[in-house]
């Protein structure tokens, strides 16, 4: 009998256990993941919404008007010149949801005031009409229409500028675009945002990373000298490490290996930290977290496809920036910033506030520390390598007179592709300008003459603001 008492005990407390999971998980789920559940297309609550509400105005940081609504048609309109609205198609969206998570879709609580009490409710009903929360951005309008217009007009890509300070991303472009205030069909490739879905090898940028892990595990890799013979071999279907257009550099030192982004060295310093060291400075910065930002949507970044340790030339290869790693632009520019920000990386943020029709602030810009990547002195170290680049290496077309620029290039060998991915990722040293860039430009070349001119252009237009 007593046995039977336990067995019946045992199975009310699995019984609790199984009914309470659910609820727990199923409250997690809504605290992380909430924002995108209550916006996706498939939330019937939220089509109710659009049909019944008249969506509130999207505007940039100067208060330029990006989106509104027609109160006789209920229809959104996007005003201002085409190249403008085109330039911002990514970012804003349209009225038919063609970008995924765009803030016509991500935020689309406030816009259809999801977020109203029954109180607002009821007075806005007694007025003759439902109004949702107007949203300023982070965007400035005016830098994502100018890096637009400098854009190669026949190339993919994408283009971000953050303040590496606060995570405020004023420019994020995607190309190619389309215009939101058409109606015309708009295809897979247009409708994808590159800056935050697009993943890629970064080509060399990712030496940042690899001279991370270094400098952490490695005590004497600045004082140590290297010699690049032009590739590194390896035994298994005789698979060489090749420096672009086979370079030989030589003896060098790690400084200078990165300055001239020797991949040699970079695949030497892998495979003598192993997987284990590179893998978990890359797991530092990011790579491999499941991004769940409160203002977008980012596609998740891998270092590779599986768990198993990377060896030989597959571990050499990420190294130097390709085999399996896959990015997105964002990400590169928020490891960037990282740099820029004494190791601490910060949370991209794309709204400055949501007010209401009464005025009512349902959410205003908090400054939120994503993680720190690695300490201060390391960064400091990294930081003066990326000014040498530059200065004196693959980096000079972005050097602007009166700025000190730090920078990395990548040039990302793609199989299916004619020519190379161009990377850029850089900043300007300077507290009270604190601008993070990163500029991909697909099949187009390296990074160093198709990307770096790109990022030099930026860093004027915004030093003229």
């Amino acid at each position: 009998m007593k046995q039977l008492r336990k067995a019946i005990r045992l199975c009310a407390v699995l019984l609790a256990v199984m009914m309470l999971l659910p609820i727990l998980y199923g409250g997690y789920s809504l605290a992380r993941y909430g924002r995108r559940w209550r916006t996706s297309e498939y939330n019937t609550y939220q089509t109710g919404m659009k049909s019944s509400v008249i969506a509130g105005n999207i505007y940039d940081r100067a208060g330029v008007l990006l989106a509104t609504t027609d109160p006789a048609s209920r229809s959104r309109v996007y005003p201002g010149p085409e190249d403008q609205r085109r330039a911002l198609a990514h970012v804003v969206g349209n009225a038919r949801g063609t970008v995924k998570n765009a803030v016509e879709t991500f935020m689309a609580d406030y816009l259809y005031g999801a977020n109203m009490s029954y109180a607002e409710r009821f007075t806005q009903t007694m007025q003759g009409e439902l109004r949702g929360d107007d949203l300023t951005l982070t965007i400035d309008s005016g830098l994502q229409a100018y890096i637009a217009s400098i854009f190669p007009a026949d190339k993919n890509g994408a283009v971000v500028v953050m303040n590496y300070r606060t995570g405020e991303i004023y420019a994020m472009n995607s190309f190619p675009t389309f215009d939101p205030a058409s109606s015309a069909y708009v295809g897979i490739n247009q409708a994808l945002n590159r800056a935050t879905r697009w993943l890629s090898a970064p080509g060399s940028t990712f030496k940042i990373v690899t001279l991370a892990a270094a400098l952490q595990n490695m005590p004497d890799a600045e004082e140590r000298t290297y010699e690049c013979t032009g590739g590194l071999s390896f035994g298994e279907h005789q698979r060489t490490v090749r420096d672009y257009g086979g370079t030989v550099h030589g003896a060098l030192t790690l400084r200078r290996a990165f300055t001239q982004s020797c991949n040699s060295t970079f695949a030497a310093l892998a495979c003598e930290m192993g997987d284990r060291a590179l893998r978990r400075t890359a797991e530092a910065f990011g790579i491999g977290d499941d991004f769940t930002f409160r203002d977008l949507v980012v596609e998740n970044s891998a270092y590779a496809v599986t768990d198993q340790e990377l060896l030989g030339a597959d571990l050499a290869w990420t190294g130097a920036g390709q085999h399996q790693l896959s990015l997105s632009p964002l990400h590169m520019c928020m490891i960037a910033s990282c740099i820029a920000n004494d190791g601490v990386m910060m949370e991209p943020r794309l709204l400055l506030s949501a007010v209401s029709p009464t005025g009512v602030q349902r959410a205003a810009f908090e400054s939120v520390a994503y993680r720190t990547a690695l300490p201060a002195q390391t960064a400091q170290i990294i930081r003066g390598y990326m000014r040498d680049v530059v200065t004196g290496g693959t980096g000079r077309s972005a050097q602007v007179p009166g700025l000190s620029i730090c920078a990395k290039t990548g040039t990302a060998e793609i199989d299916t592709q004619e020519k190379d991915n161009a990377w850029f990722v850089g900043f300007i040293e300077n507290g009270s300008l604190p601008v993070a860039v990163c500029v991909v430009v697909a099949d187009s070349g390296t990074g160093g003459s198709v990307a770096a001119p790109i990022a030099q252009e930026i860093f004027r237009y915004v030093t003229r603001k």
